[in-house]
Order: C-alpha cells, then sequence, then structure tokens
C-alpha cells in the first residue's frame, strides 16, 4: 500500500481491511496519529511481539532533504540489498535528517479469526511463565500481550471509567491476551493447560466482537489518568528478566521522593516495553526533573532504554547519555551534519550539536 505521510493510522486499517488485508501497526492513538509520525518515531505498539516495530512493515519511503532534495526509494519488495537501505536513514529519527512524505507500507492478508482474553495472575513470575507457554501453545499466534498493574486496572474499571471489572480487582497483574489466526480450540486449551499449571488464577474469554472490544477498551482508556492531572508519562524499555525488581525500584524511589505520589503501570511486557503515568503534585521544572531521574537512572546499569516507542524529542534529550555511549551519539551527529549541516530539520531534537 502507496500512502502519504498525513495519513492517520485508522484510516490505513480501515482501507485495508476493505480489501481484505490488515497493516498491523496498532495503538491507542489510531484515530488521531499519522503515519509520517508513525515512521518518524518508528512506532510500536500492541503488536510489535509478532509483527515488530513500523521499521518492519515499511518496504520503501520517500523523503525530501535539506536542501530539497527528494529521496524516492519506493521499494516494493521485501528483499532487496542493492546498496544501502536508505529507508532506514529516516525511521525513527524523529524527522532530523529529512521529511518524510511518502511510504510503501506492507500490509498482511486479513485474520479470519481473533480470540481475546484476559487474566488475573498473583505474582510477577506467573507472568513470566505464562508469556512462555502462550507463545508456545499458541504455535506462534500470539500477537499481543499487553499486562496491566494493579493500579492501572483498578483505575480503568472504577468510576468515572466507563469499564465494569470482568475480574476481581484483587490480583497483582492483568494481561490482555490476544492470538490473532488461532483456532479457538487452541486458545482456550492454551488457557486450560495455565491454569492447571498455576501460571493464571482467572480468565474471561471474549465470546463476540463486542466483548473483544470492551476488552481492548479496559487497556485503551488511558484518559483516566488525567483524573489526577498533572501527569508525567513515560516510556521504557528493559530486559524481561529486570522489569520486576526496576519496577520495585521506581516504585520505590518516587514514594521516598515524594509525600504524595499516585502511579499507574501497564506495558506491552511480550516485548519489554513499560508505560508509567505519575502524578506527583504537580508538573514544576523541579518536580519534573525529580521524577525523570528516579524512571530514567535505574535504566542505566540494567542496560535499558528511556525510549521504547516514543522517541527521544526534547523531553528525553537529557537522558540520553544514559543509555547510549559517546560514540554513538558521535555516530549520530556526524549523520546529522551531513545530512542537514545548519541544522535547520527538527532542530534541537534527540541530542545537543557540537
Amino acid at each position: 500500500m502507496v500512502v502519504q505521510a498525513g495519513v492517520p493510522l485508522q484510516v490505513i486499517q480501515e482501507t485495508a481491511a476493505e480489501h481484505g488485508l490488515m497493516f498491523p501497526l496498532d495503538l491507542g492513538a489510531r484515530g488521531s496519529c499519522t503515519i509520517g509520525g508513525n515512521i518518524s518515531t518508528n512506532a510500536g505498539g500492541n503488536r510489535v511481539i509478532r509483527y515488530g516495530m513500523t521499521r518492519d512493515m515499511v518496504l520503501g519511503l520517500e523523503a525530501v532533504l535539506v536542501d530539497g532534495t527528494v529521496v524516492s526509494s519506493m521499494n516494493q519488495m521485501i528483499k532487496n540489498n542493492a546498496g544501502y537501505d536508505l529507508k532506514q536513514l529516516f525511521i525513527g529519527t524523529e524527522g532530523t535528517l529529512g521529511i518524510v512524505t511518502r511510504a510503501v507500507l506492507r500490509c498482511r492478508e486479513e485474520v479470519t479469526s481473533q480470540p481475546t482474553a484476559i487474566v488475573g495472575i498473583e505474582h510477577f513470575e506467573q507472568l513470566v511463565q505464562f508469556l512462555k507457554s502462550a507463545d508456545k501453545g499458541l504455535k506462534g499466534n500470539l500477537s499481543a500481550f499487553e499486562v496491566m498493574w494493579n493500579d492501572y486496572y483498578r483505575l480503568v474499571t472504577t468510576p468515572p471509567a466507563r469499564q465494569r471489572p470482568p475480574l476481581s480487582s484483587d490480583y497483582g497483574f492483568y494481561v490482555l491476551v490476544e492470538a490473532m489466526g488461532a483456532d479457538e480450540v487452541t486458545f482456550q486449551a492454551m488457557l486450560q493447560t495455565a491454569m492447571e499449571e498455576g501460571q493464571i488464577e482467572d480468565a474471561v474469554l471474549a465470546q463476540s466482537e463486542s466483548q473483544r472490544q470492551s476488552i481492548w477498551a479496559l487497556r485503551d482508556d488511558v484518559e483516566q489518568v488525567f483524573q489526577f492531572a498533572p501527569t508525567m508519562w513515560f516510556d521504557v524499555s528493559l530486559r524481561i528478566p529486570f522489569m520486576e525488581s526496576y519496577v520495585d525500584d521506581v516504585y520505590t524511589r518516587l514514594a521516598t521522593s515524594f509525600d504524595q505520589v499516585k502511579i499507574f503501570s501497564l506495558g506491552h511486557m511480550g516485548d519489554g516495553n513499560l508505560h508509567f503515568a505519575v502524578a506527583a503534585g504537580d508538573d514544576s521544572e523541579e518536580t519534573r526533573r525529580k521524577v525523570e531521574i528516579c524512571v530514567y537512572e535505574p535504566l542505566k546499569k540494567i542496560g535499558g532504554s528511556v525510549s521504547a516507542e516514543h522517541g527521544v524529542g526534547l523531553e528525553k534529550k537529557p537522558y540520553l547519555g544514559l543509555v547510549r555511549d559517546e560514540n554513538e551519539i558521535g555516530l549520530m551527529r556526524s549523520l546529522k551534519r551531513a545530512l542537514d549541516p545548519k541544522g535547520l530539520l527538527n532542530p534541537g531534537k534527540i541530542f545537543e550539536m557540537k
């Protein structure tokens, strides 16, 4: 599919469906985000565990350089090793090297089944076991493994939130599990095995499309955190074995630093991506700085990233050095100088020029 950069993601999804196809990229902001923005930040979303990041769905693109040169690398092949893969210069670089104007997207055949369930789990180690068994039991069809911590689940199932809790609110974790293309028998067998082996405590399987959408609505109802505005959102990435201790560390740091703080956690656990919403009373520069240090500083020692899928921009720029070394940042600066020597494209973003 060939699209212009300003097309909303949801329009692309709907257009693909009209032709019996599917564009796998999906995220909560599907109705407002554009494919150009998705490409420029290398967006991830809900189905990375199955289909990869945005860069895995872009076959080719067209970009305009700072001097007006149009680089039309509108490749429509999956394999093309004839020289440099120039599209990668513009995917995830936040418009700092060129402006994306068109793209060739890789669509897939539309799936005929989409079994979905929400499960309750008490302990984090059970989460890890369930992720492994779901991936194995679904034979490569696992397409989403979305984890909600208890604080977030309670928030989105308590008035004024519109959704009612499908499961008890007493579990430590809740997982939205989806298997695009799997049959119901295989999906139910996977859940039954997980329950028998003590990996999950309870589960609700969607019996209709409306029930499936209701389960997803829980995960997507992030607007509920704005009850506690001002809030600060964070998007980090780390290896799954470090996730439990990292979250505990962040919660402890925030509780120690602020008298009153609310934290809501969720994420695409299957690909190591966590989101935090933090309300610390105000959003002054001093408060924001203290919260950012609590969230970002522990990532350095575990090899994590301050940005999983939302880019760096201005807010995360001061922390890039925690997760990228000087040689890496130096090479980024060299690319920037080569393609934009006067620093005119999205100036000041990602890193400082020296």
